[in-house]
C-alpha cells in the first residue's frame, strides 16, 4: 500500500492515459498476482508455524501431538495471536482480491475514479494488524521495557515490508509497464519510479538501521555475544548483509537516480537503466538473504536475560526476533 501511494500512483499520474493504458493494465494485473501470492504464502506459513509449535510442546511434555497439546498451544498467547492471523488474512482477501487489479492504479493518469479512503485505511489497518501478530508473539514480547520493544519491533517490520515490497515491485513488476516501448519512453516510467522509491528507501533503510540497533540492545546481553552465541552470530551476519544493502542502495540513490532524473528531463534514454536492473537484482538477492538469516534468528534464544517462560505461556523457540 505505501508503494502505491508514494511511488506507483504518482508515477503513472504523469503518463498519458491512452498511450500507457496497456502498461498500466499489465502492472495492475501483476500487483493483483503479488497480493494473492502474499496472502496465500502468509496463510501457509501460519499453519506451518502452528504445527511446529504443536510438535515443540509435545516434545516438552514427553508425548506425541494430541488434542491436549493442540489446545495448550491455542490457549496461549502465541496460539491466540496466530489464530488471529486467519481472520486478518480473510479480511485482506475480501478487501483486496479482484480490487487491486481494478483500483490500485485507477485515477492515476487514466481518467478513472480513485478508490475511496476507506479502502486504503482498511488495507493499512489489517496489514499492520497482521505484522503486529508477529511482534506480540515474538522476542519483542519478553524484552524490557515492553512499550519500547513492541513499538520498535512493529516499526522495524513495517519499514522492512515497505522496502522489500518496493524492490520486488521495481525488479519484477514495473518492467511490464514499459513492454514494447522505445528506450526513451521506458525511462519516462522507470525514472520517476526510481526517484520516488529512492526517497522511500532512504527513509525506510535509515529507520531499519535505527530500530535494528535498538533491537540488538534489547536482545543482546554483551558485545562478544555476537561471536560467541548462535543468536549473536546470526545477527552479526545480518548486520553485514545490511551494510551490503546500504552500499548497493547508495549506488542507486546517489548515482542511478540522478542519471535517470536527467534523462527524463532531457527526454532521452540512458545506460543507467541497465545498471539499475543489475543493482536492483543484487538488492533482491541480498534482501532474500536477510530474510533467510532472520529465519535462523527465530530458532535461537536471545542472549539478554528475561523471565523464564514456559511453552504454555506462549513464547517459544520458533518465534521471530
Amino acid at each position: 500500500m505505501p508503494l502505491l501511494w508514494l511511488v506507483l500512483r504518482p508515477t503513472f499520474a504523469t503518463l498519458e492515459g491512452d498511450a500507457w493504458a496497456k502498461g498500466r493494465a499489465r502492472v495492475s494485473r501483476r500487483l493483483e498476482g503479488m497480493v494473492q501470492s502474499a496472502l496465500t504464502a502468509s496463510a501457509i506459513a501460519t499453519i506451518i508455524a502452528l504445527v511446529l509449535q504443536f510438535g515443540l510442546v509435545s516434545e516438552v511434555e514427553g508425548g506425541e501431538i494430541s488434542p491436549n497439546t493442540i489446545f495448550s498451544v491455542l490457549e496461549n498467547r502465541f496460539g491466540q495471536l496466530y489464530l488471529l492471523r486467519f481472520p486478518l488474512l480473510t479480511g485482506l482477501a475480501v478487501l483486496l482480491i479482484g480490487r487491486v487489479r481494478a483500483w490500485s492504479l485507477s485515477g492515476a493518469g487514466d481518467g478513472g475514479r480513485a478508490p475511496g479512503r476507506s479502502w486504503w485505511i482498511g488495507w493499512g489497518v489489517l496489514g499492520l494488524g497482521l505484522l503486529a501478530t508477529s511482534t506480540f508473539s515474538g522476542h519483542a514480547a519478553v524484552a524490557t521495557p515492553p512499550v519500547l520493544s513492541l513499538s520498535n519491533d512493529l516499526l522495524h517490520l513495517a519499514c522492512g515490508a515497505t522496502w522489500f515490497t518496493g524492490i520486488m515491485v521495481l525488479a519484477l513488476i514495473v518492467p511490464d509497464g514499459w513492454r514494447g516501448k522505445a528506450p526513451e519512453d521506458r525511462v519516462r516510467l522507470l525514472g520517476p519510479a526510481v526517484v520516488r522509491f529512492s526517497s522511500v528507501a532512504f527513509v525506510t533503510i535509515t529507520i531499519l538501521g535505527i530500530t535494528g540497533t535498538v533491537n540488538s540492545y534489547l536482545h543482546i546481553q554483551q558485545l562478544d555475544d555476537l561471536v560467541k552465541t548462535n543468536y549473536g552470530r546470526s545477527l552479526f551476519v545480518k548486520i553485514l548483509v545490511y551494510l551490503a544493502i546500504l552500499a548497493v542502495g547508495g549506488v542507486n540513490h546517489f548515482f542511478v537516480r540522478k542519471k535517470l532524473e536527467a534523462a527524463v528531463a532531457a527526454g532521452r534514454s540512458d545506460p543507467a537503466q541497465k545498471l539499475f536492473r543489475k543493482t536492483i537484482a543484487v538488492e533482491v538477492i541480498l534482501a532474500l538473504g536477510i530474510i533467510g538469516i532472520t529465519g535462523f534468528l527465530t530458532g535461537e534464544a536471545r542472549t539478554k536475560d528475561s523471565a523464564p517462560v514456559s511453552p504454555r505461556s506462549g513464547v517459544t523457540a520458533i518465534q521471530r526476533p
